[in-house]
């Protein structure tokens, strides 16, 4: 069951006519996934115009079409809807789904842990719906909500930002009473500048949480939490953070290769709760803080939060872990990077005692002016936390390389790193391989596995 069942249900939310009464099984912006009778939104994008597709949606069996070409503006196809805007069509259906939701609305952005976070969060709560993969833009977000299932009592959904009133736009749609603000980071720097233009567009949700709703942030900058507060006072604050001084935070924290334990307390609200989780590292206990805090929120049960963390598997989410080359343990972490994601990637290394640590860096995107220093500073970092060899792919990475220094390796042919890698990884290594999603660092999975 979807919030658009049929061509009633979409009338209603678009607020115009629909003479034709069509079942709608699916809602598609994109005709190579399109199955029969489905809703086809023709959306005009950076690199393809949908609304060319409009025939082709048409023959695969689409039983209405989204469109704002002026060719179809008089057309006597019944299948055919003509909007002013498809993607303005895409935000008021959303909107006013959103309108008429009685449950939770659960709202999550930040630099980095959104999924996870989100994943958390979901995987805690019964009757719930949330993002559907990584559907977090001004198309995916819409997607996410009309493929939900309208008898959910829970809506989580993520909310990305690639530039200013990003957030804006879809908070404006969500209007969550809950929203979480994962941290502020060098992400986007393309667009956003610095971390100040980080730290505007992510609080930019502040203003778009309901009246008496909850906003969930990081203790950990006392700069950014005075200026959240500043932004609302009719809405509650909530933090989270490794210290003490946080409203929710852990203690007695135990790690190693295969889980990580520690209770989240709170003088607060005085509690103690026990966790034991797969989830690896110092981001992912914030992660799970944050969540907590989100589910406390909204008063689900510690049991069932407890629950959650249980079921849930580290593969459904990040840190992948696979014998690989020679049977040395692979980390699979590809699938994103900015700074702080490598960072934390990196102090995972504290946790295993593996003969050799070696960390595999692709380019990370996105990073406007600062790209060269911050690549620096991860490669420096690395070397700091004693990774014994490092390697770079494409670019940027030689800077990473650079500032490494001894025993690291830059590579730009892909067939180059191939061949360093199944003549250097060693049996007992500890690899972890990491990058911006656009360099595709997942290929390297794949290298010839050498001899066992």
């Amino acid at each position: 069951m979807k919030f658009i069942s049929n061509s009633n249900d979409l009338s209603k939310f678009l607020e115009k006519s629909i003479k034709k009464n069509i079942k709608i099984k699916s809602i598609s912006t994109d005709t190579r996934t399109l199955k029969k009778d489905s809703l086809f939104v023709a959306i005009r994008g950076n690199i393809f115009d949908g609304n060319d597709y409009v025939e082709d949606a048409l023959k695969k069996g689409s039983c209405l079409v989204i469109t704002d070409n002026k060719k179809f503006k008089d057309s006597k196809n019944k299948k055919v809807i003509y909007v002013n805007s498809s993607l303005l069509a895409l935000k008021k259906i959303t909107k006013n789904i959103i309108k008429h939701y009685e449950g939770n609305i659960i709202g999550i952005t930040g630099s980095n842990g959104k999924t996870t976070t989100t994943k958390i969060i979901a995987n805690s709560l019964k009757s719930c719906s949330s993002t559907l993969k990584n559907f977090n833009n001004e198309i995916g977000m819409p997607l996410s909500i009309l493929n939900a299932n309208p008898k959910s009592k829970n809506l989580v959904i993520e909310m990305g930002a690639a530039k200013p009133k990003d957030i804006h736009y879809l908070s404006s749609i969500l209007n969550p009473n809950v929203g979480l603000i994962t941290n502020i980071g060098n992400s986007h720097l393309e667009n956003l500048i610095n971390t100040q233009g980080v730290l505007n567009v992510k609080s930019e949700l502040v203003p778009n949480i309901k009246h008496n709703g909850f906003l969930v942030v990081p203790n950990e900058n006392l700069k950014h939490l005075k200026f959240w507060r500043n932004i609302r006072s009719d809405i509650h604050i909530r933090t989270f953070g490794l210290k003490s001084n946080a409203d929710f935070y852990p203690r007695n924290i135990v790690m190693d290769a295969n889980k990580t334990e520690f209770k989240i307390c709170s003088k607060k609200y005085n509690l103690t709760i026990p966790i034991s989780t797969t989830l690896l590292g110092d981001h992912n206990i914030k992660n799970i803080l944050a969540a907590f805090a989100v589910s406390y929120c909204i008063n689900n049960t510690e049991e069932a939060f407890l629950n959650g963390i249980k079921k849930l598997l580290v593969n459904d989410m990040r840190q992948k872990k696979s014998k690989w080359i020679r049977g040395s343990l692979l980390i699979d972490d590809t699938y994103n990077a900015n700074p702080e994601s490598v960072k934390k990637s990196i102090d995972l290394t504290k946790n295993f005692n593996s003969q050799r640590t070696v960390f595999i860096l692709g380019d990370m995107k996105e990073l406007g002016r600062y790209r060269k220093k911050l690549h620096k500073e991860v490669g420096a970092y690395a070397k700091k936390q004693k990774v014994d060899l490092f390697i770079g792919f494409g670019d940027l990475t030689r800077f990473s390389v650079d500032a490494f220094g001894k025993n690291g390796f830059f590579f730009s042919d892909k067939e180059q790193m191939h061949e360093f890698l199944v003549n250097n990884i060693e049996r007992k290594d500890l690899v972890i391989l990491k990058g911006s999603r656009g360099m595709q660092m997942e290929q390297f999975i794949n290298t010839q596995r050498g001899d066992s």
